[in-house]
């Protein structure tokens, strides 16, 4: 099962580009160059860590997104393979979470929901 039997947030903090230098990833916009991007957030539960990224419901299917997207769940997987925790990759689009809360959602249930695995990213990239 992909998440943790307690689920609970312990812990959480807001990425800073120029503190937390440790979560730039480097990706391929979709003119080709290369880009830094950073995401939003890290959550910690008691078993994992979650690079949290969220964007205006209308820029969730952007191109640039999407290739973020693949290039922070290849980041996670390699950082977890190092490490003692799992990392994992959430993109939250706007109105999906906050729909999700205003009904109760848990953390669990954000997880459950909007989770990135490599196998959802897979893809290649064309310069239409």
């Amino acid at each position: 099962d992909f998440i943790d039997a307690d689920s609970e947030v312990e812990r959480w903090i807001k990425i800073s580009e120029t503190r937390h230098r440790f979560a730039s990833i480097t990706y391929m916009r979709t003119d080709g160059l290369l880009a830094t991007y950073h995401p939003d957030f890290l959550v910690q539960t008691a078993g994992r860590i979650y690079m949290v990224e969220t964007k205006g419901s209308d820029k969730v299917a952007d191109r640039n997104v999407q290739q973020k997207r693949r290039a922070a769940v290849e980041w996670c997987s390699k950082v977890s393979e190092v490490q003692p925790v799992e990392w994992e990759y959430l993109l939250l689009g706007e109105g999906y979470f906050y729909g999700l809360t205003h009904s109760g959602a848990t953390f669990t249930d954000i997880v459950a929901r909007c989770r990135i695995s490599a196998a959802m990213v897979q893809g290649t990239l064309s310069f239409d």
